[in-house]
């Protein structure tokens, strides 16, 4: 598999399948639940939409590091989490139905925050040599990867709920398998972009995870959210979708030759974030056990 088929191919194909899987798993009731709870459902989505882009460019402006490699961290920071969170939220004893629906609306609004601000940001970092994708391309290619599916697999739950209820956790478990598979191989045959990335960049990565995992805890907390949804509003906070951080880095570097540098960050994210989260989880999910 060649970089090339990587970046135009397999890693399009992981998101979509991703994206497909939570739309399968979102019902009316999800929203319902969530809507009788405006507070946690207001900071939840003003989070991932602002508080974490926010956050992500003053982290890196203050590091004064490669601006390739500063861009990258910020387009991650755009890339609001994906089912993964319900998962991680399920494990810590979140909140679940709120964290669907943070999930769902958040990657829906992506569709315009992500193209717009990403190529804001790219104008900051790289000036005139920013990259010649224009936002109306930029903008059907994450409709096309992160919005489409989520709508899809929402008709179909709608079209055949007696089936998709059936069906749906052998399909998400099916789907975040092919994800894992492809995202997986995709790190092996870029494995030298991702030492390089661990080693420039990897602390880097682990003190924002824990810095917005933080911030979202304390959100919570003084806004009196009750635990459950303070944990949910931590998870959501601080995991990133580096499918999708990987894919618009990849949209933004164009033609350029070899591994889209912009794309090194979401890798190296994606490598390590998971390994970070989930102790914290348990952690949280040990810690509300004995409250």
């Amino acid at each position: 598999m060649t970089t090339e088929t990587i970046i135009i191919f397999a890693v399009p194909v992981a998101v979509f399948v991703m994206m497909l899987a939570l739309g399968l798993g979102l019902t009316l009731a999800d929203f319902r639940s969530a809507l009788r709870r405006p507070m946690a459902l207001f900071l939840g989505v003003a989070s991932q939409i602002v508080l974490v882009p926010v956050a992500g460019f003053l982290f890196v402006s203050a590091q004064q590091q490669d601006p390739g490699l500063s861009l990258g961290i910020v387009l991650l920071t755009l890339c609001p989490g994906a089912a993964m969170s319900n998962l991680l939220t399920r494990i810590a004893g979140g909140d679940v139905a709120l964290s669907v629906s943070l999930t769902a609306i958040s990657n829906l609004l992506s569709a315009a925050t992500l193209p717009a601000l990403s190529l804001l940001a790219a104008s900051h970092f790289l000036g005139p040599e920013v990259s010649r994708v224009d936002f109306g391309d930029l903008t059907l290619r994450v409709l096309m990867v992160a919005t489409v599916p989520v709508l899809l697999g929402m008709a179909i739950r709608h079209l055949a709920p007696r089936f998709t209820e059936r069906y749906e956790p052998a399909a998400f478990r099916t789907c975040l398998a092919v994800f894992i598979a492809i995202i997986g191989w995709s790190f092996i045959e870029v494995a030298d972009a991702l030492r390089f990335g661990l080693v420039l960049i990897g602390w880097q990565l682990v003190l924002l995870t824990f810095l917005l995992l933080g911030l979202g805890l304390a959100l919570g907390q003084a806004c009196g959210l009750s635990t459950p949804q303070r944990t949910t509003i931590a998870v959501e906070t601080g995991v990133q979708n580096s499918g999708l951080g990987l894919a618009a880095g990849a949209m933004l570097w164009g033609d350029g030759a070899g591994f889209p540098l912009f794309a090194t960050p979401s890798v190296v994210y994606g490598a390590l974030t998971y390994a970070l989260t989930f102790p914290v989880v348990i952690l949280l999910s040990r810690r509300w056990q004995r409250v």
